[in-house]
């Protein structure tokens, strides 16, 4: 793959192409976006970049369309007489029925439906990030038309971006993820509507913890993106939204009759469920979860992995969730063994922090 060609630049395009030029220095990298100022920017970036998609693709060995997910079908009928007869073809939209079924119209064999699981609340090419599909699901939808050859292609950029590919066909891609990502914005957004719909809004936004922060975080996300993302995926959205609500109804059947063991079994089944979802394997001593508020500054992670390297701490697991409002953030750890992580735990105190403990984040132990 001596020549890649992105089709937008912006947050996946554009992260895309600073994965390629940062580990692969002899591919040439060409992008296309209709916008000028995220041209300039791309431009950067790229080896070249132009406002012709057309030009774009022309002797490219691999076409990425990293436009928004409901202009992909036209892209690719647009793109069908220039792409070179032995180019591969991929996108990264989060919908893959309608995708598909365009892409192998278009391309035939040569198309592979793409969906990398990472992003951000952020959008545009200004938050792009080259280290952003680091240990990242990369879904490929591959079908019976799929040339092997090209399926390897997609997967190999995938790898080379620090991604892990998984193959899904695309309606189970497209119900999964209406469950995992698309709801879940939706959700988000209804929070923060009911919030900030309250009599005293300001009051109560003010009053807002970690956890309304870190449930509504999405909310922040890009309208017209989601507006294109729900729009393609809507039949299954609407599935999963149905299920949401029933669920729903049904909790709040239970609250309405009093049916308290009932509730506190089914929020029980629920959080055991979440456990078990981010799970771990096996650890060598009991698990135990250390959450704390961290400032949005550079050298925090390096300040809390440096004490627990002092302290011979072993972290099993790392998560930073960033805040939208800027300013502070959240750090969740996972450390191997109870003795360790109240040592680590008293130490981040001594250093200002506030620690929370949990002593059941999911994980098993091999003992």
């Amino acid at each position: 793959m001596s020549h890649i060609a992105v089709l937008g630049t912006g947050l996946i395009g554009g992260s895309i192409a600073l994965g390629v030029r940062a580990r692969r220095a002899d591919i040439e990298l060409v992008g296309y976006d209709p916008d000028s100022a995220t041209r300039a920017r791309a431009a950067e970036l790229v080896d070249r970049v132009t406002e012709d998609p057309i030009a774009a693709v022309r002797g490219a060995a691999l076409v990425v369309l990293a436009v928004p997910v409901d202009r992909i079908p036209a892209a690719c009928a647009v793109l069908a007489a220039h792409v070179d007869p032995t180019a591969v073809v991929t996108d990264v939209g989060s919908a893959k029925v309608e995708v598909v079924a365009a892409g192998e119209a278009a391309f035939g064999e040569r198309f592979v439906g793409g969906h990398p699981m990472a992003g951000s609340e952020r959008h545009g090419i200004e938050a792009a990030d080259g280290s952003l599909f680091d240990d990242a699901w990369w879904i490929l939808t591959p079908t019976e038309t799929t040339h092997p050859d090209a399926y390897g292609r997609v997967a190999a950029l995938a790898g080379d971006l620090g991604a892990r590919a998984v193959a899904v066909d695309p309606p189970t891609h497209d119900a999964l993820v209406a469950r995992l990502s698309h709801v879940p914005q939706l959700t988000a957004s209804a929070l923060v509507d009911v919030a900030a719909g309250a009599g005293d809004r300001d009051a109560l936004l003010e009053l807002a913890a970690g956890g309304f922060r870190d449930v509504t975080r999405i909310a922040a996300s890009d309208p017209a993106l989601w507006v294109a993302i729900l729009r393609s995926n809507s039949s299954a959205v609407l599935d999963a939204l149905g299920r949401v609500g029933g669920a729903l109804e049904d909790a709040a059947a239970m609250i309405r009759g009093d049916r308290w063991d009932e509730l506190a079994a089914w929020l029980d089944r629920a959080r055991r469920a979440r456990l078990e979802l981010f799970a771990k394997p096996v650890l060598g001593a009991e698990p135990v979860a250390l959450a704390l508020p961290v400032p949005d500054r550079p050298g925090v992670l390096a300040e809390v992995t440096t004490a627990a390297g002092r302290l011979g701490a072993n972290i099993e697991d790392l998560r930073i969730i960033h805040s939208t409002e800027g300013g502070r953030g959240r750090l969740e750890l996972v450390i191997a063994g109870k003795g360790a992580a109240a040592e680590l735990a008293a130490a981040l105190t001594g250093l200002g922090y506030r620690v929370e403990v949990a002593e059941d984040p999911g994980l098993e132990t091999s003992g």
